[in-house]
């Protein structure tokens, strides 16, 4: 045989390598790493094996075979070189530093986006694809926001995830928007609270209503507390499917219609419309479905197995927008993030 039909034959073990099957299981290498606490065991130091088994106490023999694999998924990385006759070190890489909960990080989005209640339904996806619902109930019995209702480690984890992500997006926000004179901000779905307690820092004056399931009212309360704004904010435990909170000169839906199919968005944008005065403000910010290949078409899938929403289009939320009685739609550019897939709609009750 010459060597050029040896190329041409497939080598299944050659091929394989394409595929890069160690990436299987990423997600839940930083899940581990995360819940382990590795990280916070090497902190800005260099540590052994032995150390770190000390600190987390766990197996040691287990746990450097775990390392191992977190050197693969670039978490961690040797500190030195132990065929040199040393014992080796080891330390974080800048993903690793990621998963740390002494500072600022994403160790709860690393933990909630790899555990049960995100990663089983995925198993599903085929099935999805197929028909077109949602996997969460075939797999739990029950939908999203029920498993983490019945799964309260997790769902602190989930929070976790909300509140590191939308500090970034509180910022924007009152960077993009004039709050000036606004009297009461209710925050439809918005546990933990993050978003809301920073509009309230930039309108002293203002009052804050956050509705929200009642396992998640929990966690913005720890929020309020830590924040000290617990005096000026009105914690309401339901479901925006069924009511929202009336009265509110200003109110805020983030990253909520991407967790909705279009019959439950437009019945919430209809349950906002009959609490909202004429004059009132809706402000919408959520992911944005765009011909350029991003993150958020990832989101979307997941949104798809998980619960049955969908990213949208600028147009879409507008039109949904205007279905249920807002005027005056109008797109706002996110400061510091005008060229992400983002959109952020400011209307007016009619």
């Amino acid at each position: 045989m010459r060597p050029d039909d040896r190329e041409a034959v497939f080598s299944p073990l050659r091929e394989l390598g394409k595929l890069a099957p160690f990436q299987w299981s990423a997600g839940l290498v930083v899940r581990g790493m995360a819940e382990l606490r590795i990280a916070d065991a090497l902190g800005d130091d260099r540590r052994t094996t032995d150390e770190i088994a000390e600190a987390i106490r766990a197996h040691r023999p287990s746990l450097e075979r775990f390392l191992r694999v977190c050197e693969l998924h670039r978490l961690v990385a040797p500190a030195d070189d132990p065929a040199e006759g040393g014992v080796r070190h080891w330390e974080l890489t800048p993903a690793g530093h990621l998963l740390r909960s002494d500072v600022p990080s994403l160790r709860g989005f690393g933990i909630a986006v790899n555990a049960p209640g995100m990663t089983r339904p995925w198993e599903l996806v085929a099935d999805v694809v197929r028909t077109g619902c949602p996997a969460t109930r075939t797999v739990w019995g029950m939908d999203h926001w029920e498993y983490y209702a019945a799964h309260p480690d997790e769902a602190r984890s989930y929070a976790e995830t909300c509140a590191s992500l939308s500090v970034e997006a509180a910022e924007a926000l009152v960077a993009s928007l004039s709050l000036a004179g606004e009297r009461e901000i209710v925050d439809v779905g918005g546990s933990p609270g993050t978003v809301l307690a920073r509009l309230l820092r930039e309108v002293p004056g203002a009052h804050g209503v956050l509705l929200d399931l009642p396992w998640a009212v929990g966690h913005a309360r720890e929020t309020f507390e830590k924040e000290g704004l617990a005096g000026r904010v009105e914690l309401v435990p339901g479901d925006f499917r069924h009511e929202v909170p009336a009265g509110g000169s200003l109110y805020l839906l983030k990253n909520v219609l991407c967790d909705l199919d279009d019959t439950a968005a437009a019945q919430l944008l209809a349950n906002v419309a009959k609490a909202a005065e004429p004059g009132s403000r809706l402000v919408l910010l959520d992911w944005e479905y765009t011909e350029h290949s991003s993150h958020v078409h990832a989101n979307d899938v997941e949104f798809m197995v998980l619960t049955g929403g969908r990213a949208r289009t600028g147009d879409e939320y507008r039109g949904l927008l205007a279905d249920a009685g807002f005027d005056a739609c109008r797109r706002v550019p996110l400061a510091g993030h005008e060229r992400a897939p983002i959109a952020l709609i400011e209307s007016v009750r009619a």
